[in-house]
């Protein structure tokens, strides 16, 4: 079971970072989104887009563009605050507010949720039960490894499963990531996609029977303005690299693992699993 996500966070992020003009980057951005939603209807794919409320905010023409094309449609946050130090009360409000947001612009019920930065954790993990106050089925925010601003490495099944928070069920469709010398390392999105060659994302999407993809479009985004400076303690050369190396190279390796494998949205494999065969989890 290959899945096929996006968090659709960029058309906000590229303002908010005062990266570059807004003429500039708007028509890359847009471009790229245009060829994704043509190649998913060659392929007749589905794909789930986790949508910054403050996406559908100022940009919500982008957002009935996707849900127009029959795409399953989540919510990412409204402003993708981290959530590790954040309150039952700020998570509660901020949650709502993505969630109604969206929700007026494609005028459907929005079911799935993906924190920012996998930012759900075995600290906060009662977040999942605000999730399931505001209506959220799918939940697809556990990175089950170690990384910055979230992970949860105790986690230790990464397949769907379902987690029991409070007597509620909700149901999780976590990363899988792949060991390479000892590591947990994520392959299907982010840093790591630009970084491997696609010889070898391939060979791990054969490998494994569950994939779960979480791509940006900022990360095909070659003409992007790069910045070269630390961030909250990271040197500025690490930083450089894990931002935009292998940008040049992404899109056509996108291109070929989507037009080589099946996809299915997050509502499919939902469809798709036979859930009394799948862990059960208790937080």
């Amino acid at each position: 079971m290959n899945i096929l996500t996006f968090d659709i966070e960029d058309w906000w992020v590229y303002d908010h970072y005062r990266i570059g003009e807004k003429s500039d980057w708007r028509p890359r951005l847009d471009g790229y989104l245009n060829r994704i939603l043509d190649l998913l209807d060659e392929r007749n794919i589905k794909a789930t887009f986790f949508i910054l409320g403050e996406v559908a905010k100022c940009s919500p023409e982008i957002v009935k563009q996707i849900c127009q094309k029959g795409h399953h449609i989540g919510c990412h946050s409204f402003s993708h605050i981290f959530l590790g130090k954040a309150t039952p009360e700020q998570v509660m409000e901020d949650t709502k507010k993505a969630i109604e947001t969206i929700e007026n612009v494609i005028g459907r019920k929005v079911d799935a949720y993906r924190a920012p930065a996998f930012s759900i954790t075995e600290k906060n993990s009662w977040i999942l039960s605000v999730l399931l106050e505001n209506g959220i089925k799918y939940d697809c925010s556990i990175f089950p490894a170690t990384r910055s601003y979230g992970g949860f490495p105790s986690y230790k099944t990464k397949v769907p499963s379902i987690i029991e928070v409070k007597g509620e069920m909700i149901k999780e469709f976590p990363i899988a990531p792949v060991q390479i010398f000892g590591h947990e390392i994520v392959y299907s999105g982010g840093g790591y996609f630009r970084l491997f060659p696609y010889i070898k994302i391939k060979s791990f999407v054969e490998q494994n029977d569950y994939v779960m993809t979480y791509f940006h479009i900022k990360d095909f985004d070659y003409a992007q303005k790069k910045t070269y400076r630390s961030f909250e303690g990271e040197s500025a050369l690490p930083r450089y690299i894990k931002k935009y190396y292998g940008l040049k190279n992404c899109f056509p390796k996108f291109c070929r693992l989507v037009s080589q494998f099946d996809f299915v949205s997050v509502e499919q494999a939902d469809k798709l699993l036979d859930w009394n065969q799948q862990p059960c989890i208790k937080l």
